[in-house]
């Protein structure tokens, strides 16, 4: 039992990123977790409960990456450039463990959500609004010092967002690297500001 709550994690984040929302029914979690159903029930009252942990899960572990790229130390620019460039990184890893093109989990679950899936949306909107704070505060930083040229600061940062979940969808469906390749060099015309490639370094181990 040590290990059996982040193994149902694991095999719920794994399914409803690589396949879909649908795909994730109990009974494919708990083979993929090598749990019995009994073991689910005693960890989490239902599905939705176990996909709304396994995302929440799955954020705060990623906030560790974004705590150092955002971090007020780093100029406002670079912070959204190696933000870009992280999600570049981490795309091409799931290509390779997936086998295709799997975007953001976020948008890919909250799109199969039904009315009744309240629990998975609101901790959704939960993830997603943290997420964009990191964004706004790197422009609000960038917009004080001169760096990003924006003045209307959350209407930007919505369009901004906007975008990037649009472009992870479209790798998606697509099952194309490109739009995503394209995302930091389109969200920074969007900025004001000029893209320079900078050598991509190897995200392994």
């Amino acid at each position: 039992m040590t290990d059996t709550r982040e193994r149902l994690l694991e095999a719920t984040l794994e399914l409803i990123w690589d396949e879909s929302l649908g795909a994730a029914s109990v009974d494919a979690i708990c083979d993929k977790a090598e749990v019995r159903k009994g073991s689910f029930y005693h960890f989490f009252k239902s599905k939705e409960e176990l996909v709304a942990a396994a995302l929440e899960s799955h954020f705060k572990s990623s906030r560790v990456d974004y705590d150092r790229i955002f971090s007020p130390s780093v100029a406002p620019v670079d912070r959204l450039k190696g933000f870009f460039e992280l999600m570049i990184r981490k795309q091409q890893m799931k290509v390779e463990k997936a086998g295709r093109v799997v975007g953001c989990p976020y948008a890919s679950v909250a799109v199969a959500c039904s009315g009744a899936d309240k629990l998975v949306r609101d901790a959704i909107q939960d993830i997603l609004a943290t997420w964009r704070k990191y964004f706004e505060t790197a422009v609000r930083d960038g917009a004080a010092d001169g760096s990003i040229p924006v003045k209307d600061i959350p209407g930007t940062v919505e369009t901004v967002f906007d975008y990037i979940e649009g472009a992870m969808m479209a790798g998606r469906i697509q099952n194309s690297m490109t739009p995503i390749q394209k995302m930091g060099r389109n969200a920074f015309k969007l900025l004001g500001l000029e893209w320079e490639a900078t050598p991509m370094t190897s995200t392994k181990g």
